[in-house]
């Protein structure tokens, strides 16, 4: 490649380079907000079990909880 079909092809890259630049400074800003009531939410969902026996054995435990505490109620 000669020295001027490289100096052409560093010219189109620049100007390229430079329209790509002044659309990305053309766009809107994005605010990204963080809600901690979401990280809660993910992680007592990591902490459920993933076998149906798992989660049969956890609904057994909260029907028992249950039933123990309206009991303890009366």
């Amino acid at each position: 490649m000669s020295q001027q079909q490289t100096l052409q092809l560093a010219k189109n890259s620049m100007k390229d380079n430079r329209k790509l630049l002044a659309a990305l400074g053309s766009e809107n800003t994005v605010k990204i907000s963080h809600h901690p009531e979401e990280d809660i939410i993910t992680k007592l969902l990591a902490l459920l079990p993933k076998s149906d026996l798992g989660k049969a054995a956890l609904v057994g435990v909260v029907a028992i909880l249950a039933y123990e505490f309206l009991k303890s109620r009366e």
